[in-house]
């Protein structure tokens, strides 16, 4: 094969590749796990010098939870730009403020965010941005196959019929195979929400009965004291 169509095709390799990879980071900060990338954004100003969150603070996942992680402030200044600069970004997550373990230091606390509860609406709200990146990812990958297939038969005006398709052959299967994978990534975020989604109805559900349990017992003794209070017959 031609160095100038190796050299396409590579190009084409690393733009298919590059889309497949931003909807999962993208896909990363529609947050229902916790996932430390979704941290990423986050800028820190602290005086006047603004930095990376991974420059103040270091990050890890609550242990035995999945929808929760602990940063740790590398100093105490940094502690409210830092909660600062998660809201700007990701205002929809719970933030604590937690005494460190193990110290009487007041100054010395952590931020502990919880990703949001998805219920009906966030769940509507999610499912419909899933749909709008994986649409967004889907058109650059058919505008860039679009725009490689041109160059390659433009490289290979002059070439044999077998050669054309064997360098189209083999962009196809770089289209595909980014295809693929978006469809992977869209496939494991809808589960990841409905299956958050489903636990949020169980959980209502459950509390739904406790009411409703907690609400007949209480009619019933009222009923038995009325009974109690009420003369019998001569």
């Amino acid at each position: 094969m031609r160095p100038g169509v190796i050299s396409i095709l590579d190009d084409a390799r690393g733009k298919l590749s590059a889309y497949a990879a931003l909807l999962n980071y993208r896909f990363a900060n529609l947050c229902v796990k916790a996932a430390p990338e979704s941290l990423l954004p986050v800028m820190v100003v602290v005086g006047e010098e603004t930095q990376n969150i991974e420059n103040v603070a270091k990050v890890r996942l609550t242990p035995e939870r999945e929808d929760q992680f602990e940063i740790f402030p590398l100093s105490p200044d940094f502690l409210m730009p830092i909660v600062k600069g998660i809201a700007e970004v990701h205002p929809e997550f719970k933030i604590d403020l937690v005494g460190f373990e193990g110290s009487d230091d007041p100054d010395d606390r952590i931020i502990v965010a919880t990703m949001p509860v998805v219920d009906d609406t966030r769940h509507d709200i999610l499912t419909e941005a899933v749909g709008v990146l994986s649409d967004t990812a889907n058109a650059q990958i058919e505008t860039t196959f679009t725009l490689f297939t041109a160059r390659l038969a433009a490289r290979l005006a002059d070439a044999d019929p077998e050669e054309l398709d064997e360098a189209k052959d083999q962009l196809q299967q770089l289209h595909d195979k980014a295809s693929d994978i978006c469809k992977q990534y869209r496939a494991d975020k809808e589960k990841e929400i409905e299956d958050a989604y489903q636990r949020f109805l169980a959980e209502k559900a459950e509390k739904e009965a406790v009411l409703q349990k907690a609400q007949e017992e209480a009619q019933n003794l009222q009923a038995g004291l009325q009974m109690k209070m009420t003369p019998g017959d001569d």
